[in-house]
Order: C-alpha cells, then structure tokens, then sequence
C-alpha cells in the first residue's frame, strides 16, 4: 500500500485528502482537518447559517449519496470507514481524471450543467440531509444575524462602519425564489477533469441548500467577463435566469462575511463593477 497526500494540511479546503493505492486500485481517504468551527469565518458561517458540519463523515458519505442522485455530475461511491493514522476517515471510489481551476476555459457546458442543479428547487434553507432546515422565507432575517456573528471576529475594521447599511440591505432584500443544492466554495479543483471540462464531483463537503440567487451570484465571482457570457448563454438553454439584482448586495455580503473569495474592502465588493463588465445582472 501506498499513500499519496493530497491537499493534507491545505486550510483552504475542508478536509485531509489522500490517494491510497493497493497495487491495481485506489482509493480516497478523507476527514475534516479542523477541531472547531470557529477555525475560519467560512467554516463558522457554514456551520450557522446553514447547519453543515464537515467533522460528521457519516453526513459527509451521506452527502456524495444525494450529489449522485441528482446525476448532474459523476460522484465517487462512498465505500465505508477505516482507521487512518490514528482516526476515522472516509473511503471513497477512486475516479481517473485531472484537477485544475477554472481560469480561462469555455464554461458554456458548466452553465447547462449548473441550470440542470437547478431544477432541483427547496422551499427550505440548511444541509441538504434534512437535518438542520429553515423555511427559506426566513433566510434574510437569519443570514443578517449570521453575518452580525461572523464577520466582527475576522473582519472588525472592514465592516465596523457600515453596520446601519448592512442591516438595511438584509431588510430591504425580498425573500429568494427558491433554493438550490450548491457548494459554498465552488471552485475547479472540487472536479476531475476530463476532455477540458468537469467530469465528476469529488468535493462536496461544503454542500448547502442556499437560495438559487445566491449560487449564482457566486458562479459571477468567480467567473471572467468572458465566462460570465458562456455560463448565461449554457444555463439559458435549459431554463432562464431569475431576477437576480434586487438580491445583489445581499448575496455579496454573505460571500465577504464568509471570506468565500477572500475579503477585499466592503464599499469595493459591493461596487457595480460586475454589473458594468456584462455580469448577470
């Protein structure tokens, strides 16, 4: 046997990783490698608003069960639980494939792909197992306490001055049209990649149901100006956009309170800019 670690130790992603091979096979092996929600804003954001805890790998192979049923992407199989260097981690079928970001490849198929997730509509915000679920008419009022929550401990200069606006904006924002199976760290190394595009899913412990504005909101961040065009244009072919501007500031304001994409200025994530590059909206 031999073990190949993977992203071990990465803090930007929410488990240990390892390809272990018996000569002829592999597998993968994971576990969450933080003790306490409170390790990243991300971690504890994800762990509030949306009752998703990494640490539970029962939930964790749960969760690849639910991805692969929606068949949108492949998902790994799940296989059990062994020992591993001194604690319990998840084994998982092995896909062949390549990892890379999304830089500047064509995502025409990924926006197909991302429309067909979204046939999948939730009235109800949370995990997606059931276990910790809001009605989704509640979820301004509940990401506002969230953002109150997390955002001083990691970002307190960033936003001390702007609390009266944030509040507005949490008041103001309508309540979403539904919610989505997504990832809150949407990015190309959760795939393996075959033929230039994502062939499977192999990364979803981060998996929410978040509202379908939100979700996209976050495919715009992370996106080029050229890949927003190619996304619209795959995810128009399959069902149309929502009205997504009256939920902009919001959405954005979650994604900075959880340090999504980092954590530029507030005044600047909140500017216009995408909207004038020919973003979503």
């Amino acid at each position: 046997m031999s073990v190949t670690e993977l992203n071990a130790g990465d803090s930007s992603h929410a488990s240990h990783v390892w390809r272990v091979d018996f000569g002829g096979r592999s597998e993968i092996y994971r576990r969450s490698w933080w003790a306490t929600p409170e390790v990243s804003a991300f971690m504890l954001g994800l762990n509030r608003l949306f009752g998703v805890d990494p640490r539970d790998l029962q939930a964790t192979a749960d969760t690849y069960r639910f991805w692969s049923e929606l068949k949108v992407w492949r998902v790994p199989e799940p296989l059990g639980f062994t020992e591993f260097q001194g604690s319990q981690a998840l084994r998982l079928e092995f896909i062949e494939g390549t990892s890379r970001e999304f830089d500047d490849l064509d995502v025409t198929e990924l926006g197909r792909r991302v429309a067909q997730l979204h046939a999948h509509p939730f009235q109800v915000f949370g995990d997606v197992l059931g276990r910790h679920q809001t009605p989704l008419s509640s979820f301004s009022a509940r990401a506002l306490q969230v953002v109150q929550e997390v955002a001083p401990k990691y970002q307190h200069a960033n936003w001390l001055p702007h609390w009266d606006e944030v509040e507005r904006i949490f008041t103001m924002s309508p309540a979403p049209s539904f919610a989505v199976p997504m990832l809150l760290d949407w990015n190309g190394t959760q795939f393996v990649w075959r033929e230039g595009q994502p062939f499977a899913l192999v990364d979803v412990e981060t998996s929410a149901l978040a509202p379908v504005e939100l979700d996209l909101y976050f495919w715009e961040v992370l996106l080029n100006r050229k890949q927003i065009r190619q996304f619209i244009s795959g995810y128009t072919q399959i069902r149309p956009l929502p009205d997504l501007k009256p939920h902009r500031a919001a959405c954005r304001l979650i994604l900075l309170a959880l340090e999504s994409e980092g954590s530029p200025p507030l005044t600047k994530w909140l500017s216009p800019h995408f909207d004038d590059l020919g973003g979503l909206t």
